[in-house]
């Protein structure tokens, strides 16, 4: 499959780390089976993917890490989302949480952190579904709290954990983000992740009883609160941005990766695939098969092609300083959900001219199929979402998407939510 676009953009480091990725995808195909079977990615492979760097593209050189680009931290994991979903997945969480980490939390933090012998992983959670936390000296005790759903917790070494609840929107304050970092020593991972899809990920829930966490520990957000980008330096210029980049490091890039190796298998398989109740032996040499793999590959490459759109249309505000028009926000929204659906959809339509032993859990299609849909119903790639949003502000009606919502520090002074029309 091309990567449209890629070669001229990568650094070299960049390009050995996606060719490290490369190099693992037949190794991960081998354990489909057992990791949906055992619910688990095996440690074996686990440590496969760490020898390969991949689990620090986003943390920061400083602290060992590659510190990639954003359009080289979605290539590569979707490259090794090609070996498998699960693997996918879980390598995208923790990226994108190292790296929304490393713009979220204080330095000193960071730097308490990450003084550790120990490989630094961060699963999170960014609302939680009960959290009855006390303020008392020194920090903050968490009766009892419980968050799902927490990929990637079974390989992280921290959490980083909103300590606000479903409370926080109905009380109006759904703006504000308490973020903690916990280590995971100080959660239960509660074994509740059975599912169709993504079973690998072992994304179960996590759940805290009278823990203590320090002060330092916790860093209250407020994402309407209005900050200035006009000075910042260097990396601190992603700062604003953060959750913007959230929703591209931490949802698309497994999905697009799904759907590549979803087609590289049917090809793969389709010269020697008769089809059943017909005189066709080679699915390779018929018409409509022909059509429905252009097709599916156009999508992909149509999803690709908004990915990448959305990451120059970033990279450029972050540079140039300027803010976002609030069409131009919800933009970059929708080309990620829409992404999303034209990856989903480029997988169903192989699967239906994929005959009935497609249904085999063995078949690599099917389990390509069960991730990607359950990747597609996460709530920063759901398509129907994001069409809302684009269509709302396209017809001049409020933004209904709480990043939007909470963009204020990186929309246009007229544009900001209280004076759209």
């Amino acid at each position: 499959m091309v990567h449209l676009m890629t070669n001229k953009k990568l650094t070299a480091m960049e390009q050995q780390l996606l060719e490290n990725a490369t190099e693992l995808v037949p190794y991960l195909q081998q354990f489909g089976r057992r990791i949906d079977e055992e619910r688990h990615i095996p440690d074996e492979v686990i440590k496969k993917v760490s020898d390969a760097g991949l689990f620090k593209l986003g943390t920061l050189k400083k602290y060992g890490g590659y510190e990639v680009s954003i359009r080289a931290m979605v290539e590569i994991i979707s490259e090794v989302a090609k070996g498998n979903g699960s693997v996918g997945w879980v390598v995208q969480i923790i990226n994108g949480n190292n790296y929304t980490a490393s713009l979220s939390l204080p330095t000193e933090v960071l730097n308490t952190v990450f003084n550790q012998e120990e490989e630094v992983r961060f699963c999170s959670v960014l609302q939680a579904r009960k959290a009855d936390i006390k303020k008392v000296e020194g920090g903050y005790l968490v009766e009892n709290g419980f968050w799902g759903f927490g990929s990637g917790s079974k390989h992280a070494t921290h959490a980083l954990l909103n300590l606000n609840d479903i409370r926080t929107i109905q009380q109006g304050k759904a703006m504000q983000m308490k973020l903690a970092v916990v280590p995971m020593n100080d959660i239960k991972i509660v074994d509740d992740w059975y599912t169709m899809s993504l079973k690998g990920s072992a994304s179960n829930s996590l759940e805290m009883k009278n823990v203590f966490i320090p002060e330092k520990y916790v860093t209250v957000q407020d994402m309407s609160q209005i900050i200035s980008i006009e000075n910042l330096e260097g990396r601190d210029k992603y700062r604003p941005y953060v959750q913007v980049i959230t929703s591209i490091t931490t949802g698309i890039s497994a999905i697009l990766g799904l759907a590549r190796g979803a087609i590289e298998y049917f090809v793969e398989k389709a010269p020697n695939k008769p089809i059943t109740m017909t005189v066709h032996t080679s699915q390779a040499e018929v018409g409509h098969i022909q059509y429905k793999v252009g097709l599916a590959a156009m999508k992909v490459e149509s999803a690709h092609l908004h990915i990448s759109r959305t990451i120059d249309n970033l990279e450029n505000k972050v540079q140039t300083g300027e803010k976002f028009s609030i069409k131009e926000l919800a933009q970059l929204q929708i080309d990620m959900t829409y992404a999303s659906m034209l990856c989903w959809e480029a997988v169903d339509m192989l699967m239906a001219e994929s005959g009935g032993g497609v249904i085999a859990d063995s078949n690599r299609l099917s389990q390509i199929f069960r991730d990607i849909r359950g990747g597609s119903n996460h709530a920063l790639t759901t398509a129907s979402t994001g069409l809302e949003l684009y269509g709302r502000v396209l017809m001049g009606i409020p933004p209904q998407h709480i990043m939007t919502l909470g963009a204020a520090s990186i929309l246009k002074k007229d544009e900001l939510i209280g004076n759209h029309s």
